[in-house]
């Protein structure tokens, strides 16, 4: 990450806290329709909140920032977050994904912009 530039690691952070949170309660709580991943046993309602969590914080964020359009960047950061989330066993996912959403963010955003 370059120095000087905070808002990825923001993105990273927040990501995680937003959207593993999220995922975590409506899971649990509206979480129906069931699928397995490596064994773990995640569902769609909660997946779904992840990709929304991550797509409205990498929106919000890269907004403050960016002068084009954040929206394909927030997207893929999202769908790749969502990923991350649902491969990552043990834990692994509270490291994955702020790096992975931090670092696709930022190299996107040196791409698009």
């Amino acid at each position: 990450m370059a120095l000087g530039a905070p808002e990825y690691a923001a993105i990273g952070i927040l990501v995680m806290a937003w959207g593993d949170g999220l995922a975590a309660l409506v899971g649990r709580h509206f979480g129906k329709h069931r699928y397995r991943v490596f064994g773990m046993d995640k569902s769609w309602e909660g997946s779904l909140a992840m990709a929304a969590a991550s797509f409205c914080v990498t929106c919000l964020i890269l907004s403050a920032i960016a002068q084009g359009s954040v929206i394909p960047i927030a997207l893929v950061v999202a769908l790749g977050a969502t990923g991350l989330e649902a491969v990552s066993q043990l834990g692994i996912d509270n490291l994955t994904v702020p790096l992975g959403s931090a670092a696709l963010s930022f190299y996107l955003s040196q791409i698009l912009f």
